[in-house]
């Protein structure tokens, strides 16, 4: 790819951000998509379209002549994923919405596909379960607890087990317990346990359960020191991007 000397940068998609489709009785279909479906509209929309909270998708009426075809959105795939989509295709059954293909197992879960009033083909997902990830916020008030170990370089993959079974056993369960980092020096020298709490408090009424004091010892007796320190999250700065 040749770009612009002027540009720093290579600009490149990053993935589907909403959907509208063309409609030939806009009420007609709303109604369909809201009764049927199970849609919720936004309470502004522009001139000529309708607008769903739910997803990013939106009806509009037609911008070209929709019956020079006889099917509409010939060679698109369009899915939208839903919470459990054998139950809601059960319920489509039942409101005798057509369904083009019945649930199956694919690439994104369980899936079928249904035939809208324009006659577009939607296909419905059943949508996989997003891994948590652990979110750096200066304004949620959260405690940042960090314990930086010294340790013998051989020693430090134990400590690092020792740390993570503790928290997938122990600290993940605790009331206010938000998330927790393990990080090893590049010369395997330090290791530093980041994690954040609720609230001090709820750091405090941890520390007192009977199983903690245990595995602070065993953790102790892998290193050679520890400096833990409460912090605040004052600022998060992130790259361009990201």
């Amino acid at each position: 790819m040749i770009t612009s000397s002027k540009h720093k940068t290579t600009p490149k998609l990053i993935g589907p951000s909403f959907i509208a489709l063309q409609v030939r009785d806009l009420e007609a279909s709303k109604t369909f998509y809201v009764e049927q479906i199970g849609l919720t509209t936004s309470p502004h929309n522009p001139p000529g379209a309708v607008v769903f909270n739910t997803v990013p998708f939106a009806i509009r009426t037609p911008m070209a002549h929709l019956d020079a075809t006889s099917k509409l959105g010939w060679g698109v795939s369009l899915w939208i994923a839903a919470t459990d989509a054998d139950v809601l295709h059960a319920q489509l059954v039942e409101r005798a919405v057509p369904i083009l293909l019945p649930p199956a197992d694919g690439p994104f879960g369980r899936f079928f596909v249904f035939r809208d009033p324009d006659g577009y083909a939607i296909t419905v997902h059943t949508e996989k379960p997003k891994k948590a990830t652990a979110t750096l916020d200066a304004s949620s008030g959260y405690l940042t607890f960090i314990n930086t170990f010294s340790v013998e370089a051989e020693n430090a993959d134990r400590l690092v087990e020792n740390l993570q079974k503790a928290t997938e056993e122990i600290f993940r369960d605790q009331s206010g317990f938000i998330s927790a980092n393990l990080h090893v020096s590049r010369d395997r020298r330090k290791v530093v346990n980041y994690a954040q709490w609720r609230s001090k408090e709820d750091y405090a009424a941890m520390s007192k359960l009977p199983g903690i004091q245990a595995h602070m010892k065993a953790a102790a007796a892998l290193a050679t020191g520890f400096d833990p320190v409460d912090y605040d999250l004052r600022a998060v700065m992130l790259g361009e991007g990201e």
